[in-house]
């Protein structure tokens, strides 16, 4: 179910869409339209300037799956059926539980797929970054199931608590896992500046994740979804031009974050000497990458509306 050689397929929009439908993720015109539009490959290309078609064709497959995956759950998440989103993340649950070794039954086409990407990327990295990227994609699956549950119950969350669960269901966190594989520069297992790679991680996970509310906040108004421009006109009490405006101003706080972090790894502030090579790597992947998620922001056809069609419908979930 795999699909024919699909490690060989390389970059492009169009090979990303072969991919997907060889693989059962885009099996319908409406599907395969979107995916087309929101040119995942110029993301991945973005991402990873300097490497190889193998590489850039796996990251743009990964972004494929975690994007068309969000999707399947939001038509199940919005949906009157309980219990339906839980019996759609068992089967990927399973995979992930395995984490390679014996192979699962093949319960779902995505659980299939994210055994075949996971096989491919897990190869040749350590058991340490099998374990992190298990339980940030584990994390995802448990923050768009209480992001569920909050929307079925109608609960609106305020602005913090918001902020925390929009972090986790960005989906930015395994992403830039991935990148660590396809970038060549894994987390520098470093106890000295772990937590430090993790404050930077967030930054980079919450500038994707509000950039990407701004973009889509048309579409979830009309679906009546959360929003971080929503959370913050109901909080503030103002209109939703305000609110736009207050959230651009939050993000360009927290890149200012980021960047502060990241230069004060880069200049080596607190890294051991024998680390500040893996280091300085790590950082400018996070740095490429939220570049290139900014920039792709600003090209993808994900949040245009098709001529005479109602706007798609789109998640809180991942900025995929």
């Amino acid at each position: 179910m795999d699909g024919p050689r699909t490690d060989q397929v390389g970059p492009g929009p169009e090979a990303v869409l072969r991919w997907a439908r060889a693989v059962g993720l885009a099996v319908d015109e409406g599907e395969q339209r979107r995916l087309a539009a929101m040119r995942l490959d110029v993301l991945a290309a973005g991402a990873l300037p300097r490497a190889g078609t193998r590489d850039v064709a796996l990251t743009a497959q990964w972004a494929a799956f975690i994007c068309l995956v969000d999707d399947m759950i939001d038509r199940r998440g919005t949906g009157p059926v309980p219990g339906e989103v839980e019996a759609f993340t068992a089967p990927l649950r399973e995979v992930l539980a395995v984490g390679g070794g014996v192979r699962p039954a093949a319960t779902s086409v995505p659980a299939v797929v994210l055994r075949g990407l996971w096989e491919r990327t897990a190869e040749g990295m350590s058991d340490r970054w099998r374990e992190r990227f298990t339980e940030d994609y584990t994390d995802f699956l448990d923050a768009t199931e209480e992001e569920v549950a909050l929307r079925r119950e109608g609960v609106r969350l305020s602005l913090e608590p918001y902020v925390r669960l929009r972090r986790r269901t960005i989906t930015l966190l395994p992403l830039l896992d991935v990148l660590e594989r396809t970038g060549h520069a894994p987390w520098a297992e470093c106890g000295q500046v772990s937590v430090r790679l993790g404050e930077l991680r967030q930054a980079l996970a919450d500038v994707a994740g509000w950039t990407n509310d701004l973009a889509s906040a048309a579409d979830d108004a009309a679906a009546e979804q959360e929003n971080l421009v929503t959370v913050l006109a109901r909080q503030d009490g103002c209109s939703p031009a305000a609110a736009r405006a207050r959230a651009a101003d939050l993000i360009a706080e927290r890149r200012r974050d980021f960047s502060t972090a990241a230069t004060a790894l880069r200049a080596g502030h607190g890294v051991p000497l024998e680390r500040q090579a893996d280091v300085c790597r790590y950082v400018d992947l996070t740095q490429t990458f939220m570049a290139a998620t900014l920039r792709w922001l600003a090209r993808t056809g994900r949040f245009t509306p098709e001529p005479g069609q109602p706007a798609p419908s789109h998640t809180s979930g991942p900025l995929l």
